[in-house]
């Protein structure tokens, strides 16, 4: 079997053919993995996504393609990780994958180039960032609530580290390695996201959330219905300013717990869509700023537009009723498993 080759081999095949076009195979034969990022279709925005999700990359090696992209250099180790698209605009050449390598010319015209103080041959390739293993692998996959962030409530952290404390790990908060307990490990091969509630293990290759490590120690899996759980939030209050217009309520991401609280402490796989009364309290030091509250929670806020078009119409409210309460929705929250987990949303329906 031929004997994969270290990064510095690597570098040393590119100083071979200074004037001609160089493939590099990525992957475990060549020991390196490439994040591909196409500004044309997103890449940088999608980037940026993911780094705000899961960490920054480190300082590493990086080449400029000739279509206006950027090549990001990576050590990948002694474990296998499949090629992937990550994103819009941003995929993963590892196992299988091939990228060109500068002085190479592109089909425009362009000429790949080394990024200036990030050169193969002055800066050392960083280690592939567990983060992106464990997306290649499928372990993590983003939730559909439109952000990278985890979605996960406080509470639900809490109970992911107590199941896991029952498995005889103990887990901190963030993203790290552990030994895994399911198989005689003695190199840390299980990767847990603390904040997001997910895990993989690369020997094992099996992984998810709460539902997937339950059922792993043996624990009966809870049956959640298929279908939208409906159903009223909290107490029929007054109604003091009526209307059919939609209004988001932003900030809700900090309110998840209540959010989570307000509908029954258990997500279900298909989410909620669940109507509720929302009261709308003014800030009185701020003109525009004006919370959301169901059932005596905090659970957002409304946008500054939106609180200045209608804070006439909630002082009017408040001056007339005692309270400015409006029809609203609380949706989302599913979870579908293998880490597709929806955020908590909030919607009000006034006219102003």
């Amino acid at each position: 079997m031929t004997e994969p080759a270290s990064p510095d081999q690597v570098v040393a095949w590119w100083r071979r053919w200074p004037d001609a076009n160089v493939g590099v195979v990525t992957g475990m034969v060549s020991g390196v993995a490439v994040v591909d990022v196409d500004p044309r279709n997103d890449g940088d925005r999608t980037l940026d996504e993911l780094e705000a999700g899961y960490g920054p990359l480190p300082d590493t090696v990086v080449s400029l393609t000739g279509g206006g992209g950027e090549h990001l250099w990576f050590e990948l180790g002694d474990r296998p990780v499949p090629s992937v698209v990550l994103g819009d605009g941003v995929e993963l050449k590892a196992e299988g994958g091939m990228v060109v390598a500068p002085p190479s010319r592109h089909v425009s015209g362009g000429t790949y180039r080394w990024l200036n103080g990030a050169e193969a041959d002055r800066h050392r390739l960083a280690p592939l960032p567990v983060w992106i293993a464990h997306l290649a692998a499928g372990g993590f996959r983003r939730g559909r609530s439109g952000g990278a962030g985890p979605v996960r409530t406080e509470a639900e952290q809490a109970e992911f580290a107590e199941t896991w404390a029952r498995a005889g790990v103990v887990v901190v908060p963030g993203d790290h390695s552990y030994l895994c307990p399911f198989h005689d490990d003695h190199h840390p091969s299980l990767h847990i996201d603390a904040e997001g509630c997910r895990w993989y293990c690369f020997a094992c290759r099996i992984g998810g959330g709460i539902g997937a490590l339950r059922r792993k120690l043996g624990d009966r899996s809870p049956i959640r219905p298929r279908r939208r759980l409906r159903g009223w939030v909290g107490p029929q209050r007054m109604i003091t300013i009526v209307g059919d217009t939609e209004i988001d309520v932003v900030g809700e991401s900090e309110h998840q717990d209540e959010l989570l609280e307000l509908t029954g402490g258990e997500r279900s796989c298909a989410g909620v869509e669940m109507d509720a009364a929302a009261e709308m309290i003014p800030d009185e030091d701020h003109h525009h700023l004006i919370g959301v509250w169901i059932a005596d929670r905090p659970v957002g806020r409304l946008r500054f537009e939106d609180g200045a078009r209608l804070r006439h119409v909630v002082d009017e409210a408040i001056e007339r009723f005692g309270t400015a309460t409006c029809r609203a929705q609380i949706r989302g929250g599913w979870d579908r498993g293998d880490g597709d987990v929806g955020m908590f949303g909030v919607v009000l329906y006034c006219d102003g």
